[in-house]
């Protein structure tokens, strides 16, 4: 009997460690998840606030912004290529954080490559990059260097 009570005692050792183990994971994933929603959101906003032609006119007074839009024809265009790269950045975080499937990532990650050949594009991500992150920046200027 003794034997048996040490087996019982083993086992269930183990299923609290594996519950234990899984609840680790499954916190750990929703709050990856919730970072991932609440960065989402916050570019969401932020997109929609500068796409206003309140923002834009406001814009237009700073010489940064000014440099900025004389990159491209239109404000819209300058709008485009900044909400790509902030994409372009989220997806590679999500990949980093392997919260993405590998074959989604290497699409985007060759939409990126096909992006920075665009000569817009490419002036107002030299102009923005030091806004990202550094992994990031030396990322998309390894496409740009591949090509």
């Amino acid at each position: 009997m003794d034997y048996l009570e040490l087996v019982i005692v083993g086992i269930l050792t183990c299923i609290l460690a594996i519950s234990l183990w899984q609840f680790s994971t499954v916190k750990k994933e929703m709050r990856i998840q919730t970072e991932q929603q609440i960065y989402a959101r916050i570019i969401e906003a932020r997109l929609n606030l500068e796409k206003t032609e309140t923002f834009t006119k406001m814009a237009k007074e700073s010489p940064v912004f000014a440099e900025r839009f004389s990159l491209v024809d239109n404000t819209d265009e300058y709008y485009t290529a900044v909400a790509f790269l902030d994409l372009f950045e989220f997806l590679y975080l999500m990949n980093k954080a392997k919260t993405i499937e590998i074959s989604i990532w290497l699409r985007w990650q060759e939409l990126t490559k096909t992006m920075m050949t665009i000569p817009k594009f490419k002036k107002v991500w030299e102009k923005t990059k030091q806004a990202h992150m550094k992994d990031f920046v030396d990322f998309l200027d390894s496409t740009t260097r591949e090509r």
